[in-house]
């Protein structure tokens, strides 16, 4: 055979042979990048069908054309996917764009760092706010609190990287409550298992909307065969603490007790280490709890533990024979005997200790110090605690003040500061200024009646919910009651019910609301002006004036703002600058008599007779009977002539 031919006959066979291996490596290319691209063009989908809605940590409010960002409502569905009730975050507005004198704290936890059942001014965060805002005259202190509910350290951890997005310069913690039944804990039903660095690389999957879906489905379909194989039915009363738990008896020292000391320990190292590398100090305070008035909830049958409840009893004894120091240890001893691990053990106190210890950024708060301090016989009952573990306002006070005297205190901060510092008394009028009413009061008494007449403080038969028959015993308390049972939110009450006042004649208890709204709406000109007409009856003009400034800097376009304070600027003898402001209110509402009267005053007062005599003769158009009109252009007339 001819050579030739043979060798082109091989080379056709070679170039057959390569293409065949081309076609078998797309075709396995194909099968191979299928499932891949099914699963982008999931994702997509789902992210363009906002599925689960937005989870980030922080969301825009929509305040001043995307100026401020504040914790996201929706964040906490990432960690609830057996749980339907989401808790939601503090209302912290804070810049988007970071000022370059602003110094931007966060502060992280539990339902105490939340202000439970207080929220909004009743959280520890605003009172160390305000108290390094004075301190910190030439910054502007932004204190964003993102504590919620019912969340473990995992949550925290999961936070950090995000919060480190926003440039903070400290980092405030006050969390270890909820190691067992947090999400994520170990005695709870959103529990991943033992390992914390399966659950937090389990976290960082949580971004991707496909892999939420698939979890919500596994979980969704865990609870249909949960119903076909078990006739328990879920109880549409129970509160989130009821729904979460899983395990109800967890002894001290045994295999969950210590694994959710590991895993605090571990989440904690792993939090401080991201702050640490991020150049953040820290601030972490040690936990304070009921030890005197709370029993424990459930004894633990274990042979080798004596019962909780008797160890209380024998604290009790020794506490009313005046034997202090052994009462103390007693009464932490059967805390931590409690089958019901609701209240941190005293080994979390131990490692916050030694975690301040071990980096050189991380500063210890003695949170729980300050409350035995002020407590009777220096253990800690409801004279600070609501219940089992919230402070009452008093003790929300304590804790941001024992982190504002800790930042102070600190060198590293650079704050400048005298001795009487270290006098606690110094601080004492930032708790007036915290401004919670009877309303937040009896907010507070609704929640906590309602979280204690179920789990875990009611363990047999429900009793018939208090508010089928319960009667209001004032306006404040019928519109608390609301706040907590209905659909009405927290600062509508407070507007209705500052109304009220005024219309009783309460000038105070009405300034107190709207105060209360200012501490929490910063942004929020309204109740400034609302505070501001309160003094302004009153003629008290001089406490007026610095809230119509403020009022007048966020919404420079409000009429009233702009009269009143022209109007004092006028009466301090600022001629040019009440002018200014009453010709600014002219051009947004020109046919206010009082405000031209003023503005013919002033002109008047400037010698400007001509034109006063013109926006007096206004005036009469308007209301010919205007008090003082008359005489004044008569007079104008008398100055014009001479």
């Amino acid at each position: 055979m001819d050579s030739k031919k043979v060798n082109n006959k091989k080379g056709k066979n070679a170039k057959s042979i390569e293409r065949s291996k081309q076609r078998v490596r797309l075709f396995y290319a194909i099968t191979i990048s299928v499932p891949f691209l099914f699963f982008i063009l999931l994702e997509l989908g789902l992210r363009a069908g906002n599925y689960m809605g937005n989870l980030e940590l922080f969301s825009d409010p929509g305040i001043e054309n995307e100026a401020y960002l504040l914790p996201n409502p929706n964040f906490a569905a990432r960690y609830f996917f057996y749980t339907k009730t989401v808790p939601s975050p503090s209302i912290d507005v804070f810049k988007q764009k970071k000022s370059s004198n602003s110094f931007r704290v966060f502060a992280m936890g539990g339902s105490s760092a939340a202000g439970y059942p207080y929220g909004f001014n009743g959280t520890f965060s605003r009172v160390t706010k305000d108290i390094l805002q004075d301190y910190m005259p030439d910054r502007e202190v932004e204190i964003v609190n993102v504590g919620i509910s019912a969340i473990s350290s995992y949550t925290l951890y999961d936070q950090v990287e995000e919060i480190l997005a926003h440039q903070p310069d400290a980092i405030m913690i006050y969390a270890g409550h909820n190691e067992f039944y947090g999400a994520l804990g170990v005695g709870s039903n959103e529990n991943l298992g033992g390992f914390p660095w399966f659950v937090r690389g389990y976290l960082k999957l949580q971004q991707y909307k496909t892999f939420l879906l698939l979890r919500n489905a596994l979980v969704s379909a865990g609870k249909w065969v949960s119903g076909m194989v078990s006739d328990e039915q879920v109880d549409p009363t129970a509160t989130l603490m009821e729904r979460i738990i899983n395990s109800r008896s967890i002894p001290l020292d045994g295999p969950k007790h210590q694994l959710a000391m590991h895993q605090f320990e571990s989440n904690m190292e792993a939090i401080l280490e991201l702050f640490e590398s991020a150049g953040v100090p820290v601030w972490i305070g040690s936990l304070a709890s009921n030890y005197k008035d709370q029993p424990p909830f459930v004894d633990v049958e274990d042979a080798s533990l004596p019962p909780a409840t008797q160890v209380y009893e024998e604290a009790q004894r020794l506490y009313r024979e005046g034997d202090m120091s052994q009462a103390q240890q007693q009464f932490a001893y059967a805390k931590d005997l409690d089958g019901l691990k609701f209240r941190a053990p005293e080994s979390i106190n131990t490692l916050i200790q030694n975690l301040s210890n071990t980096y050189p950024h991380v500063r210890y708060v003695p949170v729980y110090e300050q409350f035995t301090q002020e407590s009777p016989n220096g253990i800690i009952g409801n004279e600070l605690m609501l219940e089992h573990l919230h402070p009452n306002t008093r003790g929300y006070f304590l804790i941001g003040r024992a982190f504002a005297q800790s930042m102070i205190l600190d060198a590293e901060l650079g704050i400048e500061h005298t001795e009487d510092v270290l006098d606690l008394n110094t601080f004492q009028p930032y708790e007036n200024q915290m401004y919670i009413s009877e309303f937040d009061h009896r907010i507070a008494y609704h929640r906590v009646r309602t979280l204690k007449q179920g789990f875990p403080f009611v363990l047999g038969k429900k009793p018939t919910p208090y508010q089928n028959t319960y009667r209001p015993i004032n306006v404040a308390d019928s519109l608390a009651f609301l706040a907590v049972h209905s659909r009405m939110n927290w600062d509508e009450g407070k507007v209705e019910l500052g109304s009220y006042y005024e219309s009783t004649n309460e000038p105070e208890k009405a300034f107190l609301e709207y105060m209360g709204l200012v501490r929490n709406q910063p942004w929020n000109d309204s109740p400034y002006i609302f505070a501001a007409r309160i003094r302004l009856n009153e003629n008290n003009f001089e406490a007026a004036e610095p809230l119509l400034e403020q009022a007048y800097s966020i919404e420079p376009t409000d009429a009233y703002a702009t009269k009143m304070l022209g109007a004092i600027m006028v009466q301090k003898g600022n001629l040019e600058r009440g002018i200014q402001l009453l010709e600014e209110s002219r051009a947004i509402t020109s046919n206010d008599p009082q405000m031209l009267y003023n503005l013919s005053g002033a002109y008047g007062l400037n010698k400007e007779y001509a034109k006063a005599m013109e926006i007096a003769k206004e005036v009469v158009a308007i209301n010919p009977n205007f008090p003082g009109i008359q005489q004044w252009i008569a007079q104008l007339s008398r100055a014009l002539n001479q």
